[in-house]
């Protein structure tokens, strides 16, 4: 009982210990101290409602293509097809921001993300850069593993269908090998 205790303290000293210098206990007031009076910061005016992200706002540049990122992650197909509806022409931003949205889509369209971001990833500006090539980096990495998984498969099938050509050889010689010694006993 007492070793369940200590356990439970350590695990949640563990825990807002974590949470402490991950920031997530800044907006966290202890009962008798006064709340702060914040004003809206840039981090809350970055939000738009569904905008699409693009180069314009240096101060909201990242939050603004995070957020973006994350709702193509999570977005269902349906999603995905009309965000690429309203992304269609020729500026880079609006090509990157497809590249975003195709790089969580379907493997088929993973080839022309990483084309979209190769292409229009040096005009990105310079903040922006970093991200955008980490998130190609981890296409990249997807596609690696989907092409080792088919080659995989392949050698997989290929295997298998050696097997059984050499369980039928096998079964044919079996079969023979039994012939002959039945020919044997049967023979004085």
């Amino acid at each position: 009982m007492k070793g369940q205790r200590l356990l439970m303290r350590l695990a949640a000293g563990v825990l807002l210990s974590t949470l402490s210098a991950c920031g997530a206990l800044t907006n966290i007031t202890m009962p008798g101290s006064e709340p702060e009076v914040v004003s809206p910061s840039v981090r809350e005016s970055c939000y738009g409602a569904g905008d699409l992200p693009d180069f314009t706002g240096e101060d909201c540049l990242l939050d603004e293509w995070v957020a973006f990122a994350l709702q193509a992650q999570r977005g269902n197909s349906g999603w995905r097809e009309s965000t690429l509806l309203q992304l269609e022409g020729n500026r880079h931003d609006r090509r990157l921001a497809r590249a975003i949205v195709l790089s969580w889509g379907d493997e088929s369209d993973w080839e022309l993300a990483s084309d979209l971001y190769k292409a229009d990833l040096p005009t990105a500006p310079s903040r922006l850069q970093p991200l955008l090539r980490q998130w190609l980096n981890g296409l990249e990495e997807r596609r690696g593993l989907i092409a080792e998984r088919d080659k995989n498969d392949g050698a997989r099938r290929k295997l298998s269908a050696e097997n059984a050509q050499l369980t039928k050889k096998l079964e044919a010689l079996t079969a023979i090998e039994e012939s002959i010694n039945s020919r044997r006993q049967s023979t004085p």
